[in-house]
């Protein structure tokens, strides 16, 4: 297995730094859900990843009156007609007047596919989400540690983006830098439910950065987080090539420090 040196980490880092500045640039005074805006700008750092010059990469907010999420999608560049998951419109379907009094197998058996001559526009719910395409087997992602990162940072591009209500709890601090652990420490000097020697004890250490390590055709990617609701977390994923893309395995999380905010949504 080929490890990850210091000086990798320490750039691969600096691209997350991009990553995060990049969408914050953007989303400051954004309304990603209008219809006529597109988020192709999430491309501008991650210079390895590619797609089709006939598609656009887009993002639509999913969830319910309990929290909501952006999810990215892809759309043919000309595309003008709105999808709309059930024909005749869910408010009409069956005589019942709300999505909300439909059964699951009632809303699958009927719901429309979609296709990338469509835009997804407005708060769509999972069924909505369930019908569009996962954005991976339009893109080409070079198999290398610095193309495994990118496709990883994208991956995870709703943990950056606006969320709502229960949503929230997806709201976490990556570190990508030994400043970002430096401002975590600074941060919660004061808190006394904090582990402060033990979150110190992390300050200056090279595991603390992020890696990827490749092992043929599969690899493993490790980052470690900030969470109001876990405290310092250590994530990891196996990645596998796809095709000219990659796929995303099951994450598992390890609590370094813990901490726990006390707010509930």
């Amino acid at each position: 297995m080929e490890q990850i040196d210091k000086n990798m980490g320490l750039i691969i880092g600096e691209i997350g730094c991009r990553f995060r500045s990049n969408i914050e640039n953007h989303i400051k005074d954004y309304k990603l859900q209008k219809e006529e805006d597109n988020v192709e700008w999430l491309l501008e750092p991650l210079d390895l990843i590619s797609h089709p010059s006939d598609l656009v990469l887009d993002a639509f907010r999913t969830g319910d009156f309990m929290g909501w999420v952006y999810q990215l999608y892809f759309h043919h560049r000309d595309a003008s007609a709105i999808y709309v998951p059930f024909d005749p419109p869910y408010e009409k379907f069956n005589g019942k007047i709300s999505l909300f009094d439909l059964d699951n197998d009632e809303l699958d058996s009927n719901l429309k596919p979609y296709d990338k001559t469509m835009i997804v526009n407005g708060l769509a719910n999972h069924f909505v989400s369930s019908a569009v395409p996962e954005i991976w087997d339009d893109l080409s992602v070079p198999f290398t540690e610095m193309g495994i990162w990118q496709a990883l940072l994208l991956h995870r591009t709703l943990t950056f983006m606006p969320k709502g209500w229960h949503g929230n709890y997806l709201n976490h601090w990556y570190i990508f830098s030994q400043d970002d652990m430096q401002r975590i420490v600074d941060k919660y000097s004061s808190y006394k439910s904090v582990d402060h020697e033990k979150l110190e004890s992390y300050l200056g250490r090279d595991d603390i950065l992020p890696s990827v390590n490749i092992d043929g055709d599969k690899a493993v990617v490790s980052y470690c987080i900030w969470t109001k609701w876990g405290g310092l977390c250590r994530l990891t994923v196996p990645v596998e090539r796809h095709n000219q893309s990659v796929i995303f395995g099951e994450w598992e999380r390890q609590t370094l420090v813990k901490y726990h905010c006390g707010i509930l949504y």
